[in-house]
């Protein structure tokens, strides 16, 4: 495999564990060493800041003259996450937008939540929603809510016209979505999280194809080369796995609105 796209890096810090390879440099390394050639990066600390754009400020500083692409994190319950994302457009050239309701605690029907997606299609940026980081089990600080598998499919069919990149989705919500994955154009999901014997790519696709499952490691958090192995490892076809490493990526983020 040469020529990967990494659509799920994260750069900061993260509050719960300390983590030991977390600089920009580790990650061009990783990726050097099992051919991924580039990524969308979001910022760790702008989903704790009061503030996000300061984090959001500090990943643009550190990204400034790779290759590596910016994704801005927003809390739409929050005042002027608006401006924030007009400033990213214009001062970062953001290629999406993240959010994290499942920390920020509010539902996919939310008001602010519904106005952030309207907002993103005027603007014409994708949307990663990221369902969970790390295992629920190990919550004790911040505890995250949970989305289940109707919210995301009331949701899902009423932002038909904007891309919406599902990320860190464990296996079976997958299945429950299976319909929305095949059938609406808009939908993908990220792999970060397909790390069960369970869960096998095998069958992922068998079930939902190829088409719509997008490479992502959830590094630094995630050990990169394990979630790399899920995919190239699998018996699945080679045009199987470059769809998912490499072509998927670049259909969602050059999605026609």
């Amino acid at each position: 495999m040469t020529n990967g796209i990494d659509v799920n890096c994260l750069w900061g810090t993260w509050p719960f564990r300390k983590l030991y390879k977390n600089k920009l440099s580790d990650l061009q390394q990783i990726h050097k060493e099992t051919g991924i050639s580039g990524g969308y990066v979001s910022c760790m600390n702008s989903i704790f800041y009061q503030d996000p754009f300061e984090g959001e400020e500090d990943l643009h500083e550190v990204l400034k003259g790779t290759s590596y692409k910016h994704i801005l994190t927003v809390n739409p319950t929050l005042p002027a996450y608006k401006t924030d994302i007009e400033r990213g457009i214009k001062e970062f050239g953001i290629k999406g937008v993240r959010v994290f309701p499942t920390y920020h605690h509010y539902a996919l029907n939310d008001k602010h939540f519904l106005d952030l997606c309207a907002f993103l299609k005027k603007c014409r940026l994708p949307l990663l929603l990221t369902t969970h980081v790390e295992d629920e089990r190990f919550d004790y600080l911040l505890l995250q809510s949970q989305i289940d598998v109707r919210e995301f499919k009331t949701f899902l069919n009423t932002v038909t016209d904007l891309p919406v990149m599902l990320m860190s989705l464990r296996a079976g919500t997958m299945y429950g979505l299976t319909q929305e994955l095949r059938d609406l154009p808009n939908v993908y999901a990220d792999t970060s999280c397909i790390k069960d014997p369970v869960a096998s790519f095998e069958e992922l696709t068998a079930k939902l194809g190829d088409r719509k499952l997008v490479y992502g490691s959830q590094y630094p958090l995630n050990v990169l080369r394990s979630t790399l192995y899920e995919v190239t490892m699998a018996k699945i076809p080679e045009a199987s796995k470059n769809r998912i490493l490499r072509d998927n990526a670049v259909d969602f983020f050059n999605y026609k609105f």
